[in-house]
């Protein structure tokens, strides 16, 4: 008999405890899920059980756990917090999970990327690209032939409509809409409620109906 993948989740906020959730449905359809429980810095949650699942300890709690079938989900929002973790992951030499809610529609044409994150009644229609540690939050919807870059995070009721190009490490406020065949730079990001008619650089942040630049975030260019 194959072991069940257990699942560690990364960061015990309410984003890890939305997505244990997730893991739970899922389990209860494929019955291929245990979940272990959190990993998170905080000291003080340490020993400590949220909703029903301990908070193991740090990153250290790794280098004596058994192995044999373990693999993780980052549950952090923020996109350069979330590729810092992956990239420490990596060079453990730990493995990715998907949290997939059974309440979403994927079509079977899409690609699903590894290290995802798949909120209810989320749509990735045919010929749709979701890259890796990806969150696709409550109703976000994406249209035929988009791609969504790695690392990126949307929000909940988010459209995106055909042909969309979001880049890498982007942040898409709750309610935004992208009309056909727009792009979104990589690392931008998009306030609530803003409306994509054009284009959106590298590096920027965007509000507003229809969505303008107001900021170019030069940091995270360097």
């Amino acid at each position: 008999m194959t072991r069940p993948d257990r699942i560690v989740i990364i960061g015990a906020g309410g984003h890890g405890r939305e997505i244990a959730d997730i893991l739970r449905h899922q389990a209860q359809v494929t019955r291929g899920i245990v979940l272990e429980g959190f990993v998170d810095g905080k000291r003080e949650l340490h020993g400590k059980e949220l909703d029903g699942l301990p908070v193991l300890g740090d990153w250290d709690w790794f280098d004596t756990a058994d192995r044999d079938g373990l693999k993780i989900i980052c549950a952090v929002g923020n996109p350069q917090t979330c590729q810092k973790l992956v990239n420490r992951a990596i060079l453990t030499k730990l493995e990715f999970a998907n949290a997939i809610s059974p309440l979403a529609h994927l079509s079977p044409r899409a690609h699903i990327g590894k290290g995802v994150v798949i909120f209810p009644h989320v749509i990735i229609n045919t010929g749709a690209r979701i890259g890796n540690f990806i969150t696709l939050n409550v109703g976000v919807s994406v249209s035929h032939d988009s791609v969504v870059g790695d690392y990126t995070n949307i929000n909940p009721g988010v459209h995106l409509a055909g042909n969309v190009t979001v880049g890498e490490g982007c942040y898409i406020g709750m309610g935004t809409n992208v009309i056909q065949g727009c792009s979104i730079g990589a690392w931008s990001t998009l306030g609530a409620g803003a409306v994509v008619i054009r284009n959106i650089p590298s590096y920027s942040t965007a509000v507003g109906v229809p969505a303008k630049v107001i900021k170019i975030n030069e940091e995270l260019s360097e």
